[in-house]
């Protein structure tokens, strides 16, 4: 399934275009940047169904693709919000990212991770999933998940939009948005973001 044309899960904010190495450090005085992202198009696209291909007994025969999340308002979940050009400011959290394989598909579709914060896949499904992860073409991880139950951790080094595959189901995609300063947010169910604790002048 060719997901080149997943715009929408990935329509940036963006405030400049250049980057710094970034240093973590306490905020006094800090802003927020908060907002909704909406569909401005005429007619609302709906998502498609993706057919699947094996393992149907355990997964079923089709899953939505996921393509689109727009609510009938017209507000969009999914949509990665994040600062550029933003040289110190607050800590990047600690924690993970958990990227589960459910039904045959990847639980969540679209998430946001640190660099030095780490990369989990988890087995839900009672088959062998293959994860395979990208970032610019380019392979960086690449994990068997034989049994249901199992999981895998790795470090986030690299920044940039990480595409999540499996080799043994085609059809699944995920995507994980990598920074190494930590504004960066999803909108939600309803399309709101929030970007808290920026320095003056950030």
């Amino acid at each position: 399934m060719n997901r080149t044309g997943a715009l929408i899960l990935f329509f940036f904010f963006c405030i400049s275009s250049i980057s710094f190495a970034y240093e973590g450090s306490e905020v006094k005085n800090g802003g927020s940047i908060e907002g909704m992202v909406t569909y401005a198009g005429s007619n609302i696209p709906g998502d498609e169904m993706v057919s699947i291909s094996s393992d149907v007994k355990h997964c079923g025969k089709s899953i939505p693709a996921e393509k689109y999340l727009i609510t009938q308002d017209r507000r969009i979940k999914n949509v990665v919000v994040f600062i550029t050009n933003i040289k110190a400011g607050k800590a990047i959290p600690r924690g993970e990212i958990v990227v589960d394989n459910a039904k045959c598909a990847f639980v969540p579709h679209v998430s946001v991770g640190f660099v030095g914060n780490n990369f989990t896949t988890k087995n839900a499904d009672p088959m062998f999933h293959n994860v395979h992860t990208y970032i610019g073409g380019k392979t960086v991880y690449n994990i068997g998940l034989p049994n249901q139950g199992s999981s895998v951790s790795k470090p986030l080094k690299k920044t940039g939009i990480m595409e999540v595959t499996c080799d043994a189901h085609p059809w699944m995609h995920a995507y994980t948005y990598v920074f190494d300063h930590p504004y960066a947010v999803l909108s939600n169910e309803k399309g709101e973001f929030m970007l808290k604790d920026i320095p003056p002048g950030g």
